[in-house]
């Protein structure tokens, strides 16, 4: 389902340049909103847990993907002060399944999976 929504994304950039540099456009392509955060929903709960508790988890995480998870921590953290007796875990699911405002991914890694769907890697 990612891969289906990047490549979506791909081809709305695409579609909008007269010339396609690989170099700058896959920027614009990661960046693009997407329709959840890509992320399951296990993972997000055990990294707003950890960082909940004070854990330096984010402290060995790529850039990308620690903006990602204190995108998810920050969520978190605003629909619990509203629905306090809903559990950790139903508000992480929900927060990972609200639209993110990017991929959270880093531009080469985007364009190996689009290049990987237009060979029929994925089809195998």
């Amino acid at each position: 389902m990612r891969n289906d929504e990047l490549i979506r994304a791909f081809r709305k950039v695409f579609e909008q340049k007269s010339f396609f540099d690989i170099t700058k456009d896959y920027e614009q392509v990661v960046n693009m909103p997407c329709s959840r955060f890509w992320i399951s929903e296990a993972r997000a709960s055990i990294v707003v847990s950890a960082i909940m508790r004070g854990q330096p988890i984010l402290n060995t995480m790529r850039p990308t993907k620690r903006e990602m998870f204190l995108e998810i921590y920050n969520r978190v953290l605003a629909i619990r002060e509203q629905k306090t007796d809903t559990p950790l875990i139903d508000i992480v699911f929900e927060v990972v399944n609200s639209p993110a405002p990017k991929f959270y991914m880093k531009p080469r890694h985007a364009r190996n999976i689009i290049y990987k769907m237009k060979n029929g890697h994925y089809k195998k």
